[in-house]
């Protein structure tokens, strides 16, 4: 099974809204306070091996940003981590081996992705970012 259909059937089996365009799929996933957050999902190659990748995008590094925070919360989270791309942008990354991953796993990944997103665009952006 590929990223964009465990992505879809996750988003069958929520409340999540999927849509893919090209190589890459995306899934908004409710949360509370009528806000939402887009969790994406692609394959990347790593060395011969296929590997997917789901991302959230957080924000921007701003002032209010505490970046021990973010490396101390790799230390708590079961399924992602906090990276920073392009030199500036907070994302929370989860990567999986597609053969040895369920649709109930990944479910649990985008769970975390999206509520951990949330979680800091709250603590440190005024809205909802994604």
């Amino acid at each position: 099974m590929t990223v964009h259909e465990m992505m879809q059937q996750v988003a069958l089996l929520s409340t999540g809204e999927y849509t893919r365009r090209g190589d890459i799929s995306s899934i908004e996933i409710p949360t509370p306070g009528k806000r939402r957050q887009v969790i994406y999902g692609k394959v990347d190659v790593m060395g011969e091996e296929e590997v997917a990748v789901m991302y959230s995008t957080v924000g921007k590094i701003n002032e209010c940003v505490d970046l021990r925070y973010l490396l101390q919360l790799n230390t708590s989270l079961r399924h992602t981590r906090t990276a920073l791309l392009h030199g500036n942008e907070v994302v929370l990354v989860a990567m999986f081996d597609l053969l040895g991953t369920s649709i109930k796993e990944c479910a649990r990944m985008i769970q975390e992705l999206a509520a951990v997103a949330d979680d800091l665009e709250n603590r440190w952006y005024s809205g909802d970012l994604s």
